[in-house]
């Protein structure tokens, strides 16, 4: 290696032929001199940098009081753009109409006339009551009620209600038949037995009576909801009871005394038989009851523990039972969400011990002067108080911390570390006679702009991902990372530079360590014996080789991969590493599925299991549209299936003679018999009624009706249906249709965007990196290979994330574009160093260039990556997929990214660079 005198009296003869050269060399040179102009002030002022940042980062702390969670599956994960938006929304403002009332013999009163005016998308048209049954439902929008019962009006109206469902579907252990006689009436009993679970809380007992839902005239809980087992158990009590024909089990309609009842929402895996759809089998059973308590005191928090005590009393009858009872209520997803950050977040303590592991044990050297392990401890203390910095001034702003974001600690941990193993190489390879803020200008200059360059592609990367991803949930975390990205880069160049400046002023006895007293007598101890080995006598070409990595680098490493004939093998290597991306990359398929947002060893992954195998294959699809035209498409079950009370009021009707469909239809007097009828009472919750219209005008402000459909027992036939079903509303926009309660459609639109959208992130993402280098990498021929290099880890990052087992959905798609950030930081080091050789040393050739650029930065990436690998290793023991996505794509790019920076880029640039592509005006100023 060259000495730092001669290199120095380099600078200052490029400096005299700055005019020789381009606007994007000067503009190198110009950031150069502008970093040495800071290394010098921080140089003379560590102290002060000090006292700022600490000013700083106080100030930042109260930010974070201001976290907030986003916990809500719906706003995390779908496309704000996904037309479930629109129907999601619809469905709300359904549930908001009020029932109305049909005790208006008349018109109603005038104060009623001038409140509650109907919404512009649910107005009727005005038509005449004389319009039959089926054009009425051109004027009608539908609307689904989705399984939220109406609200139990609380004695104070002030005080709101909590409304939830508590399910639990029911499964043999080994999937076996349920519809027995002794397994239904043991069922029953344990439903009658869990109504009387009590616990004490907050020093009150708490039973079911506290949380249940009645109706106006019930004192007491019911479990009527459950009373079809009891009717089961007889119905499969004997064979010959199943043939009573007051008795019709079938699907999805039980027929009681000819009384239809729903069974669609609670027998799932059914066979069946016969004409009429009698079941004789069933996989996989629901028992229910509705919530609702007023949200006063304590009593949610009471409901919540009151929740898990009955979990734990559904965990002991699986225990006496062959039956397995899988908890699932509306919060289910939401509990989920928060154990994933609560179980991967705490990983980020061992994790940081871990990493100021590496960096003390890989910073110490022989000679004291050199060795910084210290030093390297506060890089990692530097990463932690930026971390603080993003959160409190993040979670001011507004940015809601969600599960994606939990695995952003980790990110920044692993990569913020690399800008100290790269300011403190350039620190060793400066003259130790230099005063401190010389030093420190030099080290700036030659770590400065390399550390810059890949903090803004960093930055810019995840900003762009932000703007790009369609998914709200991977949008916040790209946020998050960019300005931690932003703020370790803050903290690097301004806390940790001036930490190495009091390094500095004692590194003749240990640097940072020598604060230390119970240090400083052993590290006296090592100086003096250092002094006395003869070789470390030499002050110039000795200080500049500071430890045996760069050495190795140099003269073994560097002269290695250069030789001929490893570089036939590696360039083997490297077509094999590209076949095999690119055989990875066209085998990745889009798959989105409810197991990817839910703990490995959560209990809701048996619920998945069974509703991709069962539920939603046989499940009802809840949506307003033309009924004949749905019963008909591929996978619904018919007319059999089609709950329309519509139809039923019409047959209703039918029973009075006077009745003139004209002039009675809307009759109030006939609507209010029609729902106050026992059959038909299930219909009164689907109709919403105007109560401002006078009696026997059109008076239905919306409705619901529900078919059912089977057989879709995968993502892909969801998706096709599903755009099968909207592609049919869309063809009666005059109806204002749209679906509702369907099987979570957030995950279907994702399918649809997330291809297209992921190939246009990583287009724009690598066009971006390949922009912000230009203006670091004036050199053509590095912008080029750096680009080149970031295309191909991408490449295999995607490649071998599909053959490790992952798939192309939300999650992967931000792990990509994290890829890519990253993979910059592996390539610019190399590509700009080489860039600044080729100014410093127009005599090298491009061999000799490689090994100078590889004695001083090939250490320090080789110390970046393994410290990201490191601090990885804790992350397995997170049983989550979006945790495990992470992983795996981090470990790719490190081991790709070093093998490019080590390896293949060398030789490609090598190849490339001819000594000869140097200007002879440059090289021969004066003309000699």
């Amino acid at each position: 290696m060259l000495s730092s005198a001669s290199a120095l009296s380099r600078r200052l003869s490029l400096n005299a032929k700055s005019a020789h050269l381009g606007l994007g060399d000067r503009l190198g040179n110009l950031t150069a001199e502008a970093f040495r102009a800071y290394g010098a002030f921080v140089g003379r002022n560590p102290g002060k940098v000090l006292v700022f940042m600490a000013i700083f980062t106080l100030a930042t702390l109260p930010g974070l009081f201001f976290l907030k969670i986003n916990l809500d599956l719906y706003k995390l994960f779908v496309p704000l753009d996904a037309p479930v938006r629109f129907e999601f929304e619809s469905q709300k403002l359904y549930n908001q109409i009020p029932p109305g009332k049909l005790d208006f013999p008349l018109g109603p009163p005038p104060s009623l006339i001038a409140t509650d005016p109907p919404p512009a998308s649910s107005q009727m048209n005005e038509a005449p009551p004389a319009e039959s049954a089926a054009n009425e439902l051109k004027d009608i929008p539908k609307k689904r009620n989705s399984r939220n019962p109406t609200k139990k009006v609380h004695e104070d109206p002030s005080v709101p209600q909590h409304n939830d469902i508590l399910r639990f579907y029911v499964v043999h252990r080994d999937y076996e038949n349920l519809l027995h006689s002794d397994t239904l009436g043991k069922l029953f009993m344990y439903t009658n037995e869990m109504m009387k679970v009590a616990m004490e809380y907050d020093g009150e007992t708490w039973v079911f009576e506290d949380f249940c839902k009645r109706g106006p005239a019930q004192e007491q809980c019911s479990n009527e909801l459950n009373i079809w087992l009891k009717h089961a158990e007889n119905l499969f009590r004997s064979n010959g009871t199943r043939h009573n024909p007051n008795l019709q089990l079938s699907y999805p309609v039980m027929y009681l005394f000819n009384r239809p009842k729903d069974i669609g929402n609670i027998i799932y895996g059914v066979n069946v038989t016969g004409q009429k759809h009698e079941i004789v089998g069933a996989r996989v059973l629901t028992i229910h009851w509705f919530v609702a308590f007023p949200l006063a005191g304590n009593n949610l928090a009471a409901f919540l523990k009151y929740r898990e005590r009955l979990n734990r009393f559904w965990d002991e009858k699986t225990a006496e039972s062959q039956i397995n009872f899988i908890p699932h209520n509306d919060k289910a997803m939401d509990d989920e969400l928060r154990l994933i950050i609560e179980t991967a977040v705490p990983f980020a303590v061992p994790a940081t011990l871990q990493l100021m592991l590496f960096v003390y044990l890989t910073n110490l050297a022989s000679d004291v002067r050199k060795s910084k392990p210290i030093e390297a401890f506060f890089g990692v203390i530097s990463v932690c108080l930026s971390l603080v910095a993003t959160f409190g001034i993040t979670f001011f702003a507004g940015l809601h911390f969600n599960p994606v974001c939990s695995t952003m600690l980790f990110l920044i941990l692993a990569v913020g570390v690399d800008d100290a193993f790269l300011l403190l190489g350039a620190w060793r390879m400066t003259d130790p006679r230099w005063t401190i803020e010389r030093r420190m200008g030099v080290t700036m200059s030659d770590a400065g702009a390399s550390i810059t360059v890949t903090s803004l592609t960093n930055f810019g990367c995840f900003a762009l991902g932000y703007f790009l991803s369609p998914t709200p949930a991977v949008g916040d975390f790209c946020v998050l990372t960019a300005v931690g990205v932003a703020m370790d880069y803050f903290y690097q160049v301004t806390f940790f530079a001036a930490v190495m400046v009091y390094g500095g002023m004692r590194e003749e006895s240990g640097g940072m360590i020598s604060y230390f007293k119970c240090k400083t007598a052993s590290n006296n101890g090592i100086l003096k014996s250092t002094e006395k080995t003869p070789g470390e006598k030499r002050l110039t070409d000795e200080l500049n080789e500071p430890t045996i990595m760069h050495r190795f680098f140099k003269q073994y490493f560097g002269p290695f991969i250069l030789r001929r004939e490893v570089k036939g093998l590696s360039w083997l290597g490297f077509l094999l590493y590209i076949c095999v991306s690119f055989y990875g990359c066209a085998n990745m398929r889009v798959d989105i599925s409810p197991k990817k947002y839910i703990r490995d060893n959560s209990p809701i992954q048996t619920f998945v299991y069974l509703a991709d195998k069962y539920i939603w294959a046989d499940n009802r699809a809840r949506f307003n549209e033309m009924v004949f035209r749905l019963e008909n498409t591929r996978y619904s079950i018919g007319r059999v299936s089609t709950n329309l009370w519509l139809w039923e009021y019409q047959s209703f009707l039918n029973d009075f003679p006077e009745v003139d469909y004209e002039r009675d239809f809307y009759k109030r007097f006939y609507l209010r018999n029609f729902f106050s009828q026992f059959d038909y009472q299930q219909f009164r919750g689907m109709v919403k009624i105007r109560d401002e219209v006078a009696d026997g005008s059109p008076c239905v402000r919306a409705f619901t009706f529900q078919t059912s459909f089977y057989g879709l027992d995968s993502w892909d036939k969801r998706q096709i249906e599903l755009f099968h079903w909207r592609a049919i509303l869309a063809q009666f926009p005059e109806f204002d249709p749209f679906l509702a309660g369907i099987f979570s459609p957030f995950l279907i639109d994702q399918r649809r965007t997330i291809a297209p959208s992921s190939m246009q992130s990583v287009g724009s993402a690598v066009a971006v990196m390949t922009l912000i280098s230009l203006f670091f990498l004036p050199d053509k021929q590095s912008v080029f290979v750096m680009s080149f290099s970031l295309i191909s880890i991408s490449c295999g990052v995607c490649g071998f994330l599909c053959l490790w087992g992952s798939d192309l959905d939300s999650v992967s798609m931000g792990c990509i574009i994290m890829a890519i950030g990253l993979a910059v930081d592996f390539s610019i080091h190399i590509c700009y160093r080489y860039h600044r050789c080729s100014e410093e040393v127009a005599s090298m050739t491009a061999e000799q260039k490689v090994i100078e650029t590889l004695s001083i930065v090939g250490f320090p990436v080789l110390q970046a990556g393994g410290s990201t690998l490191w601090a990885m290793t804790t992350l397995p023991l997170v049983q989550a997929y979006l945790v495990r996505v992470f992983f795996q794509t981090v470990v790719l790019v490190c081991v790709f990214g070093l093998l490019h920076a080590l390896l293949w880029l060398p030789q490609f640039i090598s190849a490339l660079d001819p000594c000869e592509r140097i200007p002879r005006r440059i090289r021969h100023p004066h003309g000699h």
